[in-house]
């Protein structure tokens, strides 16, 4: 794959961005080819006279792909990773002089109000990490924003899930990876605890390389949560969550506020 190339890109490639088409006649038929097309015979490509009788991709697949992408789109609400009892969580849930969750707040809620960003917050156990993610990701889903918070390891299971289609698992691996993508607010947590297999750093670089170009592009705000710095991290993403336009390195110290809550408090 070509690093540099959208998963947006990638999709409409494959459904049908024809020229210059090919200069020969494909060897295999496209799989997703409607068998009754009168234009193909079911074989998914066509040749042009047009263009000096290069072969092209049939309509009748771009049709095809289209109606299987627009059936396959997840039936979830706007906020995935919350309970329903979570959806009304405010920033006031974060107490002060607990632990170091007030810093993580103040960093998190400037850049959601900007609108756009890269946020990773590091540290010790127990510094509200998880709260203020859940607090982000309800904000945005009250606000009608595409929200969601997962973490990391849930969201490669949920990549991984392509992998049980019988047919189209390459449209569907990059459906998936594109929901993910397409987040306007997106909270990963856990990234310390995610797999390491050659697999799942590749699938995380499409991922975190495409939120930081929406970033940039002031499109989304991503915030990474992790208990390992960002010294530990590849540089490919170490680099991008230093790029001081979109948002600080917050590490996080104070005392386990798990150890001191107050009875009654249910986050």
């Amino acid at each position: 794959m070509n690093r540099t190339q959208s998963l947006g890109e990638m999709i409409r490639e494959r459904i049908g961005n024809n020229p210059p088409g090919c200069s020969t006649r494909p060897l295999n038929p496209e799989s997703d080819a409607d068998p009754h097309c009168k234009m193909c015979g079911g074989f998914g490509w066509v040749q042009s006279q047009k263009y000096n009788g290069n072969w092209f991709v049939c309509a009748c697949t771009v049709e095809m792909r289209k109606k299987y992408l627009n059936a396959a789109q997840p039936k979830t609400p706007l906020a995935i990773g919350l309970r329903a009892d979570e959806l009304e969580m405010k920033w006031d849930l974060v107490k002060p002089d607990i632990s170091d969750g007030v810093k993580a707040l103040n960093a998190v809620r400037s850049a959601y109000e900007r609108g756009w960003g890269m946020v990773f917050l590091w540290g010790t156990y127990g510094q509200a990490k998880t709260l203020v993610g859940k607090i982000l990701t309800a904000t945005a889903y009250r606000h009608g924003k595409r929200s969601a918070y997962a973490n990391v390891s849930s969201v490669l299971d949920d990549i991984r899930l392509a992998f049980d289609e019988k047919e189209h698992k390459t449209t569907e691996l990059l459906r998936r990876i594109d929901w993910w993508i397409q987040r306007d607010v997106l909270f990963l947590d856990e990234l310390d605890k995610s797999n390491d297999t050659p697999w799942a750093q590749e699938r995380m670089f499409q991922l975190l390389d495409q939120r930081y170009s929406r970033a940039v592009r002031e499109e989304s705000l991503t915030v990474i949560a992790s208990n390992r710095s960002d010294d530990e991290l590849d540089g490919y993403l170490a680099s991008r969550l230093r790029d001081n336009r979109l948002g600080p390195v917050v590490y996080l110290n104070g005392p386990d506020g798990r150890q001191v809550m107050p009875s009654g408090y249910k986050y």
